[in-house]
């Protein structure tokens, strides 16, 4: 293995959104052997901010975030965007709902929302003020990844209209990829051309590295992609049936020192 992959929320992350001390001593250790070491998640740029990290970040090499819709590599991030007609649609549709909200994410930490989001937001999503934007169409033109959910979305775990995903994907199926995750309390949606395989490729071809010198780890719906894809694929014990059908192993669950068991025992890079 010359690199790792790994999805945060339900994998890297234990059930209280932190990084295990046995998962960043096996990180540690693997990138000590000369293993490069990415983050691939849902989440977006800032999430060093709403996870309040402080040396966290110093574990990974880079990462693939919005799903596949930004990747940062040596320092620089570079994007891709949303069909706006497709984010016209979904705007249109979730407009149906007054109590579903959605949040536009640009480029950096810029951010557009159908609602005003309060200032208990702030914290949790890593925001400033300076960087909401209006749900204009610089921001429809500019959107990297587009979450639609509940209330203020952390520890949300109401789900939202059952139609509400069919019905997206019969507007604009064509020209986005979405993900009903967690349980269904939220969905995701980046461009067509954008999944966490997508983005895995970019780095992996900017490494030059095989697909079998690479290894991916994930949970849900968002992460199946990418686990049937590749020839070394870890599910988290805890994770949708789905993925663990589709990944060549299954781990421990994330609360359950998963990460460490599967770099030492699955993959013997430590």
């Amino acid at each position: 293995m010359k690199a790792l992959f790994f999805d945060l929320d339900g994998t890297l992350l234990d059930s209280e959104k932190k990084i295990p001390a046995s998962a960043a001593q096996a990180l540690t250790a693997a990138r000590q052997k000369g293993v490069k070491v990415f983050v691939c998640t849902g989440r977006s740029l800032r999430v060093e901010k709403m996870l309040g990290w402080t040396t966290e970040m110093t574990l990974f090499d880079g990462g693939v975030y919005c799903n596949g819709a930004c990747i940062c590599l040596d320092g620089e991030p570079r994007y891709a965007f949303n069909d706006p007609d497709a984010v016209r649609a979904v705007i249109d549709e979730v407009s149906r709902y007054p109590e579903v909200h959605m949040s536009l994410n640009g480029e950096g930490a810029d951010h557009a929302f159908n609602f005003d989001p309060p200032d208990s937001m702030m914290g949790p999503w890593g925001m400033k003020p300076e960087e909401i934007h209006p749900l204009d169409e610089a921001a429809i033109s500019h959107c990297t990844k587009m979450l639609i959910f509940y209330r203020e979305l952390v520890n949300s775990t109401r789900k939202l209209p059952e139609e509400l995903f069919p019905r997206l994907l019969e507007r604009c199926g064509d020209k986005a990829t979405m993900y009903l995750t967690d349980q269904g309390a939220t969905i995701q949606i980046v461009g067509r051309e954008s999944s966490k395989r997508v983005g895995i490729e970019k780095v992996r071809k900017a490494l030059g590295l095989c697909p079998e010198e690479i290894a991916v780890f994930g949970d849900d719906l968002n992460d199946l992609e990418m686990i049937s894809a590749y020839p070394v694929s870890i599910a988290m014990g805890n994770g949708v049936e789905a993925v663990k059908s589709a990944a060549k192993y299954v781990t421990l669950p994330n609360d359950e020192g998963g990460i460490a068991h599967a770099l030492k025992h699955i993959l013997h890079v430590i």
